[in-house]
C-alpha cells in the first residue's frame, strides 16, 4: 500500500501528497484572505502575494534539504538548538507584543528553529545510547535539559500549544527508541498536574478552556470556535462554492491563518476536507514508513520525531476548528497563510525525502550495543562490525 519509498531515489508519495497540499493551500489562503484584506484596505491579492513568496521560499528549501544527507543534522543539532535559543530570547526581549504574546521576530517565529534544533539534539543522543537507553540518565535527564530550556522559553513568550507540541514529539521518540516506560509514567504524573495549574491559573488560557467546556456561558470567548463549526456545517456534502463562504466576512477572524480547514469545509464541503485529511494521511503513513526502513536509528527517531511533529500540529488544528480542543493559534501545515511555519514543514519534508533515500545516512556511526560482556556492535558507512575486546 502506497510503498514510495524506492531503491535509489525519493518517496514520491509523500512528495506528490505534500505539492498536492500546497497548491490546493494557495487556493485556499486566498479565497479565505480577500475579504480580511479589503476590510483593511488592502488589494484583494495582497495576502495571496505574500503567501506565494513564502511558497517559493518553502519549495526550493525542501528541494535543497532532500539532496543534502540527513547526518549533517546529527552533526549540527547544537548550532540549530542555540540559534533557536538566541532568537526565541530576542522575540521575548524585543520582538514585540501580538495578541498577548512575543513569538515574532523579523517576520519569523524562533520557535519552529528551536522545535527543530530540539528534535535533532534528541534523536542525537538517542541514536548512540545503546542499551543504556533504559537507563535514568538516557530516558529522562539527558532529553529532560534541551526540552526545559525549551519549555521555559514558550512559557515567557508564552506558547502553551507549542509547548504541548514539543512534549509529544519528545515523549513520542522517547517510547520509538525505548526508554523505561516507568520513568516516563512518573515525570508525566508529575508534569501533567502543573501543567493544567498553570493553564488554570493564565487569565487568557483559563478564559479559553472555560469557554471550550462551556461556550454558552462564556459566548465572547467562544466567538471562533463556534462559528467555525457553523462553517462546517454550511458546507455540507459539496460546499458552497470557491468564494462563498459567509463566515470569513468578519466571523471568523483572520480566517486564512487559525481555522482555515473550517473555510476548506465551508467552501469545499465534506468532499474538500476529506481530501485534505486523505492527504495528509498519506504524509503520515509515508513518514513512519520511513522511519521504519530508515539505515540507521538516528534517521529512524528523526523520521518519527518530523512526522510527529506534522501531525499534531494538523491534529491540534483540526481539533480546534471542529471543536474538540480549546482555541489556539496553531496553523494547519501547507494550508495556512504562509509564513515560518510552511517554510519549516516543506523543511522537514525535505528531511523526510533524503531520509528515503536508500544511500543516505550511510556515514553515521552508531553503537548498537554497550555491553558488560565484551563485544561491541556498531554500524558504520552501511556495514556492520563486531568488536571484541581481549
Amino acid at each position: 500500500m502506497l510503498k514510495g519509498t524506492q531503491k535509489s531515489g525519493i518517496n514520491k508519495w509523500l512528495l506528490l501528497s505534500t505539492l498536492l497540499l500546497i497548491c490546493f493551500g494557495i487556493v485556499v489562503v486566498y479565497t479565505a484572505s480577500t475579504p480580511h484584506a479589503l476590510r483593511l484596505g488592502l488589494p484583494p491579492e495582497y495576502y495571496l502575494k505574500a503567501h506565494l513568496q513564502k511558497v517559493g521560499i518553502a519549495l526550493i528549501l525542501m528541494m535543497i534539504v532532500s539532496r543534502v544527507d540527513y547526518s549533517v543534522w546529527k552533526k549540527g543539532a547544537r548550532v540549530v538548538f542555540c540559534i533557536g535559543i538566541v532568537l526565541t530570547i530576542a522575540a521575548i526581549v524585543a520582538g514585540g507584543n501580538v495578541k498577548g504574546a512575543s513569538r515574532w521576530i523579523w517576520g519569523i517565529q524562533p520557535s519552529e528553529i528551536l522545535k527543530l534544533g530540539l528534535i535533532a539534539m534528541v534523536c542525537a543522543k538517542l541514536s548512540v545510547a545503546g542499551m543504556e537507553i533504559k537507563s535514568l540518565k538516557c530516558s529522562i535527564i539527558q532529553p529532560a535539559i534541551p526540552f526545559g530550556i525549551s519549555a521555559i522559553l514558550l512559557a515567557l513568550q508564552p506558547n502553551y500549544s507549542m509547548l504541548l507540541l514539543f512534549a509529544g514529539i519528545l515523549l513520542a521518540v522517547l517510547l520509538v527508541a525505548g526508554a523505561r516506560l516507568k520513568y516516563l509514567a512518573c515525570v508525566l504524573g508529575g508534569c501533567i498536574p502543573i501543567g493544567l495549574i498553570v493553564l488554570l491559573v493564565k487569565s487568557h488560557t483559563s478564559k479559553r478552556i472555560l469557554a471550550f467546556l462551556n461556550p454558552e456561558q462564556y459566548h465572547e470567548s467562544a466567538h471562533q470556535s463556534l462559528h467555525a463549526i457553523e462553517a462546517l456545517g454550511n458546507g455540507g456534502w459539496t460546499g458552497t462554492g470557491i468564494g462563498m463562504g459567509m463566515q470569513k466576512l468578519g466571523y471568523l477572524p483572520e480566517a486564512h491563518k487559525d481555522v482555515v480547514y473550517s473555510v476548506v469545509g465551508e467552501e469545499f464541503g465534506f468532499v474538500g476536507t476529506f481530501f485534505v485529511l486523505a492527504l495528509f494521511a498519506v504524509i503520515f503513513y509515508q513518514g513512519f514508513e520511513i522511519a521504519r526502513h530508515s539505515s540507521s536509528r538516528f534517521g529512524k527517531y528523526m523520521a518519527v520525531a518530523l512526522t510527529i511533529s506534522l501531525f499534531l500540529n494538523f491534529l491540534i488544528h483540526v481539533c480546534v476548528s471542529t471543536g474538540l480542543f480549546p482555541t489556539t493559534g496553531q496553523p494547519l501545515p501547507f494550508l495556512s497563510f504562509g509564513g515560518t511555519n510552511l517554510i519549516f514543514s516543506a523543511l522537514f519534508i525535505g528531511i523526510l525525502l533524503n531520509i528515503s533515500k536508500a544511500d543516505a545516512g550511510t556515514k553515521i556511526y552508531e553503537p548498537y550495543m554497550n555491553s558488560a560482556d565484551g563485544v561491541d556492535t556498531h554500524h558504520y558507512e552501511g556495514f556492520e562490525y563486531t568488536r571484541s575486546e581481549a
